[in-house]
């Protein structure tokens, strides 16, 4: 899909997978190809930031490389299920602060250990 090109959908996954990751007044409104560049540039340094793991260019967004783009999105998604959410609440018992884990249930160690027993 070439609306993908703007980067648009990227920064707000971004944004939603870590939400004080993209500063949106750096955010451009992807019409030029000028823009666009800019935008991707900015996706892969705050994916970089993260710590996912990057393979692709800002061109590649751009021109809207399917490969890639899926490479991209899928980076993403890995660096979120390793990482746990930390969401503010407000509470009775003056919580100010609960750590939540995705749900995801995956564990290395865990996932490891049932390898070797396989071999």
């Amino acid at each position: 899909d070439k609306s993908l090109s703007d980067g648009i959908f990227f920064l707000e996954l971004l944004s939603s997978v870590q939400p004080r990751a993209v500063n949106w007044g750096l955010i451009t409104k992807g019409v030029t190809d000028q823009e666009k560049m800019m935008n991707a540039t900015y996706i892969i340094s705050i994916a970089r930031k993260l710590g996912c793991s990057i393979f692709l260019l800002p061109e590649d967004i751009t021109e809207v490389n399917q490969k890639m783009i899926l490479t991209l999105t899928a980076s993403i998604m890995y660096w979120f299920l390793k990482h746990p959410v930390v969401e503010e609440r407000t509470s009775s018992d003056s919580e100010s602060q609960v750590e939540t884990i995705s749900n995801s249930t995956l564990d290395d160690s865990a996932s490891d250990f049932s390898a070797e027993e396989n071999l």
